[in-house]
């Protein structure tokens, strides 16, 4: 741990970032150092990336809450359109206790190093023909971020003046069963499991598992979107992760789904 911690945010913007070595030189920033220094590598410690998640959503103060990936940039004005949406269509709020849970996904995009994260929608199509952006993790697994409706989502017309809309609804099953999307949400959904590692991978399908078994309705939104920046995603040949991910696969099937059943239920069409 530092051996000061600030007490608020107003006090961390007023710290500044030592950016000089001993020497005088100019140090990297942090993402560009040798990460086989950090404490992490050399104490063979795993990244606990659910814990974050969920210290995150414990703290959240309000109604609706976003856990978004820290390179994922939502389009230009998302939340006031969200919340405008939501003056608009009580219904957003599941007032009706009657009626199936459901969350609010966006569409997921990945953008070369070489251009800059589009505002609105127009200018992520500009993007998209011009082959300077595609579909997440689409040269890793296009399942897993593909939404109901892609196809028609990017054919569809829009201005900056455009509503924030509710564009197509499934259930985390049958084609999308492996879908691990991103979305808003009213905090309710089930935690994420801290069990899971980065390493490990598969992090987020456990959730996306619990809630196929409660039944949670996805409604994806148009014509917001998240775009991952920088850079396209590649298959990296990560032999030392590719063993975690193995042994963690192992461990879902053996121990995390039989107690999901008896706390959720059973379904034949949800899978991890």
């Amino acid at each position: 741990m530092p051996e000061y911690v600030p007490y608020d945010e107003s006090e961390t913007l007023n710290w500044p970032y030592n950016c000089v070595a001993e020497d005088g030189d100019l140090l990297m920033p942090p993402y560009y150092q040798n990460r086989n220094q950090m404490y992490k590598v050399q104490a063979n410690m795993t990244y606990p990336i659910n814990v974050g998640r969920n210290i995150a959503r414990h703290a959240a103060n309000t109604h609706f809450i976003f856990a978004c990936d820290i390179e994922l940039y939502p389009s230009l004005g998302f939340v006031d359109q969200f919340l405008n949406m939501v003056y608009h269509n009580n219904s957003v709020l599941q007032l009706d206790p009657k009626l199936p849970p459901r969350v609010y996904p966006l569409p997921v995009f990945e953008i070369h190093e070489d251009v800059m994260v589009p505002n609105d929608k127009n200018e992520l199509m500009q993007l998209f023909h011009k082959k300077k952006a595609q579909l997440f993790h689409a040269h890793l697994c296009q399942n897993c971020h593909k939404v109901p409706g892609y196809q028609n989502w990017l054919n569809q017309k829009s201005n900056s003046s455009d509503q924030l809309k509710l564009f197509s609804k499934t259930l985390r099953q049958d084609t999308f069963k492996y879908w691990e999307p991103f979305y808003v949400s009213d905090n309710r959904e089930p935690f994420f499991d801290e069990r899971v590692t980065w390493e490990g991978q598969s992090n987020k399908r456990i959730q996306g598992y619990a809630m196929c078994l409660l039944g949670y309705e996805y409604h994806v939104l148009h014509p917001a979107f998240l775009v991952h920046s920088p850079g396209i995603k590649i298959p990296s040949g990560n032999s030392t992760r590719a063993i975690y991910a193995k042994e963690m696969t192992r461990f879902i099937k053996s121990k995390i789904q039989p107690e999901y059943r008896v706390l959720y239920g059973k379904n034949k069409k949800c899978f991890t």
